[in-house]
């Protein structure tokens, strides 16, 4: 459901502190993230969605986003680089140059030098995250109950507990993806043919490039080779925080003359040598994002 400025206004209102904080947060980072990928994309870099925007923001030289202001209203101290006043401002800064820049989002174009067709992409995005925003709200209004069948999963994501502490509802993406986790857990019987022994049929395509227990190859033509420099700026990155398997590989190509050879997904083709060698050098637990990327948390 789309809800006007009244509506989405009336319904805030209602909201306690805590809980308008959370929105107002969520739609930050849901318009950086957008703004990050969009930006990263164009530079040829394909990063999943459920990336983390501080990581994807390490690939750009140009702009990055800063913040967004709801001023309630129209007000004269919230000003377009054209000199309009705003109710809705969005602030991007230079990485290269430290200059800030505030705008409505109709005249991202004109100020920012960049193309249409990025700028159609990046107000589709926070479109989307204005959609969400009205998902939450309507729901709340309507005093949407949750499923408590949904939260039997192994691990429950941080958004989601976050919002269920504040008495917030959840999006149905966030709903599909606890179904998914929960119906994984679900023990399941075995048909006859699940039974019968697999035929030994084994392809190249069809190895496992995540079971990391062959020796260690040293030939540049084997696809897990690294050379020292790249080890050496892995353990750089990891130490520096950054999580993201496929940031890591975009990052080692664009500061370290990584090959730039890429799957047809866009996936770096580094990419399993990289995931091979954090998880054998690292304690580490991993988040997967499907087949997209694989998130690390280095235990001490």
């Amino acid at each position: 459901m789309i809800l006007s400025v009244e509506e989405r206004d009336q319904i805030l209102a209602q909201l306690n502190e805590r809980q308008r904080q959370y929105l107002s947060d969520y739609l930050v980072r849901g318009h950086r993230t957008v703004f990050a990928n969009i930006m990263a994309k164009e530079k040829g870099f394909h990063i999943p969605e459920d990336s983390d925007p501080a990581e994807i923001e390490r690939l750009l030289q140009d702009w990055i986003y800063v913040g967004y202001i709801d001023g309630g209203h129209v007000r004269q101290d919230l000003r377009c680089e054209c000199g309009r006043p705003l109710r809705y401002q969005h602030q991007v800064r230079n990485k290269s140059t430290g200059e800030i820049k505030f705008f409505g989002i109709e005249h991202l174009k004109e100020h920012l030098g960049i193309g249409a067709t990025t700028v159609a992409a990046v107000k589709k995005g926070f479109d989307a995250i204005d959609y969400e925003l009205d998902e939450l709200l309507t729901k709340w209004k309507n005093k949407w109950i949750m499923d408590p069948e949904l939260l039997q999963v192994d691990s429950i994501p941080t958004p989601v507990a976050e919002q269920i502490k504040l008495g917030l509802p959840l999006l149905e993406k966030q709903i599909r993806s606890l179904k998914q986790n929960r119906i994984r857990l679900l023990p399941r019987k075995l048909t006859f043919e699940e039974n019968t022994p697999p035929k030994e049929v084994v392809t190249e395509i069809e190895r496992d490039l995540f079971s990391w227990n062959e020796p260690p190859q040293t030939s540049q033509n084997d696809p897990f080779y690294l050379s020292e420099n790249l080890k050496s700026a892995i353990q750089s990155y990891i130490k520096s925080g950054t999580q993201s398997a496929r940031i890591i590989s975009d990052l080692l190509i664009l500061e370290h003359a990584a090959p730039k050879k890429r799957l047809i997904t866009g996936k770096p083709e580094i990419y399993a040598a990289v995931c091979m060698y954090i998880e054998r050098h690292y304690n580490v637990e991993i988040t997967t994002l499907g087949a997209e990327d694989r998130i690390y948390t280095i235990n001490s």
